[in-house]
């Protein structure tokens, strides 16, 4: 059939069936489709700048009624002699500005990040690969060693892979470096309990920019243990997501049933007041209570519970991974992490100097006035470690401190080290005494000073007519010759000798 009878059959035009056929011939069907406008988006009747003038007004931070944009916009149209536009043309410019567009110039960047910024989701692809480390202020009040009621700190390290908690710590201190250590410690480590099989050390540590956390202290242990460091964005923690849900979990599922619960109400302090109030009255747990609790729910009920997301329970998944743990190749990188990194102290005649606390051991005394490293276990200040040697350290001793409940050291076995040493010193000052004596008495130093002026005494008698060797009868040679071989001469005073303290 011919392009002339299909025309008049479907009643179109020649020239529109004509103009199909050839844009099936260049394109296919998408030829055929309904091609959008050049101009599509543009406000056509009003001029660009007009547009961009409403578009303007509506988006700044202080947000105007539509009403005293229009008359705004029909001033300025009067004043630059363009076509005024009417107000359903203002309200459809405004109505149709992206969202994006309106939330970043009315609420700002910030706002602006957190709904439309595209985040990267860190997913790990097997267990032990990524752990995070957080700490959450548990909001219910429990009792403290002095009968005072008070929030709980939680520290947790959750492994992203299967969502399950390797370590978790539970305490009243402020975040701190080594309460992270702590808390990275009970995770490395096996349990003893056969429900919590996650250990091992990870491969990556994501944490945010807490001075906890970028301390030289985990510095040091993340170099010991070789883990990479891996640190959100200052002040968006949307990338530790995972385990700000988790603990959401906790809030909801453990803290709202136990006495003390004291949720937080924002934007109204007085009612905030009078919850945190009356929770303090009817606390009655300890922190010891409370980790049961908690522990309980962790291993009974979180980790064998399947997760949403995952689809598998956190304790089959990091088990299914089936992953070879690494540990520590030895105890001292295990004792690192419950140790503060090490600190340079000076070597007291009474000790060593800690926290207002002296700390003594016998060796320390061949080491006084010098300069040691020491390591010490915040949970215990009963003692610390001493290492020296600048290169490799080595463990000299572990000083102890009576105050604070450690081993006091014998006067007997203080006095025979502090005997031992001096004799070691006094043994050092004689050996370097006679190689002194033997090289350098005052009378060899006389001898080598009188030969090197001899040379010089010879030319001044040539110059003055004398010969070079000096007569028999010359007074200044003979008493020259005299002293070179070690002669006193008359009336000369006796060398002087070389004076050392005596010793002990």
């Amino acid at each position: 059939m011919c392009q002339t009878e299909i025309a008049r059959v479907h009643q179109l035009s020649l020239r529109t069936v004509q103009r199909w056929v050839q844009a099936y011939r260049e394109e296919g069907l998408w030829g055929l489709g309904t091609k959008k406008r050049a101009d599509a988006g543009q406000r056509r009747g009003l001029p660009k700048e007009l547009v961009l003038l409403i578009e303007g007004l509506a988006l700044q931070a202080v947000r105007r009624p539509l009403r005293s944009i229009h008359r705004m916009v029909c001033q300025v149209a009067r004043e630059q002699h363009w076509k005024e536009p009417s107000y359903a043309q203002v309200s459809r410019i405004v109505g149709s500005l992206p969202k994006d567009l309106v939330t970043l110039g009315q609420a700002g960047a910030e706002r602006y990040r957190e709904r439309f910024d595209v985040v990267y989701r860190r997913e790990a692809r097997r267990a032990n690969a990524i752990w995070q480390a957080d700490h959450c202020q548990l909001r219910c009040y429990v009792r403290n060693a002095q009968g005072r009621a008070q929030l709980p700190l939680l520290s947790a390290i959750e492994d992203d892979y299967s969502r399950s908690i390797c370590g978790y710590r539970l305490s009243f201190e402020a975040p701190s470096s080594s309460l992270t250590a702590l808390t990275l410690h009970q995770a490395i480590n096996p349990k003893e309990d056969g429900r919590w099989p996650m250990y091992g050390i990870p491969e990556c540590l994501y944490t945010d920019h807490g001075s906890d956390f970028t301390s030289k202290h985990v510095e040091a242990i993340a170099v010991d243990l070789k883990i990479a460091l891996v640190f959100s964005q200052v002040g968006r923690p949307r990338g530790r997501g995972k385990l700000e849900r988790f603990f959401r979990t906790v809030r909801e599922q453990v803290l709202s049933t136990l006495p003390g619960y004291a949720p937080k109400i924002e934007g109204d302090r007085r009612r905030q007041r009078e919850i945190e109030a009356q929770a303090r009255s009817v606390a009655c747990l300890t922190l010891e209570d409370l980790e049961a609790i908690f522990e309980h729910w962790l291993l009974d009920i979180y980790h064998q519970r399947v997760h949403a997301e995952t689809q598998a329970t956190p304790h089959a998944r990091w088990v299914a991974s089936g992953i070879m743990p690494m540990l520590p190749e030895n105890e001292r990188q295990v004792e690192g992490l419950l140790l503060y990194p090490r600190r340079r102290r000076v070597v007291h005649q009474e000790g060593i100097v800690l926290q207002g606390a002296w700390y003594m051991h016998e060796l320390l005394a061949g080491y006084v006035g010098e300069a040691v490293m020491i390591r010490y276990d915040p949970r215990n200040l009963a003692m610390l470690w001493v290492y020296v040697g600048e290169q490799e350290e080595s463990l000299l001793c572990e000083a102890s401190c009576v105050e604070r409940g450690g081993q006091e050291v014998s006067l007997q076995a203080l006095v025979s080290e502090r005997t031992k040493r001096r004799k070691a010193v006094g043994n050092a000052l004689r050996e370097r005494k006679a190689v002194v004596v033997r090289y350098a008495s005052p009378k060899q130093q006389a001898r080598r000073e009188l030969s090197r002026a001899a040379p010089i005494v010879n030319e001044v008698n040539a110059g003055e007519g004398g010969a070079p060797d000096q007569p028999a009868g010359d007074e200044s040679g003979s008493e020259v010759r005299e002293l070179r071989d070690g002669a006193k001469p008359d009336g000369a005073k006796p060398a002087s000798q070389i004076r050392w303290y005596e010793d002990e």
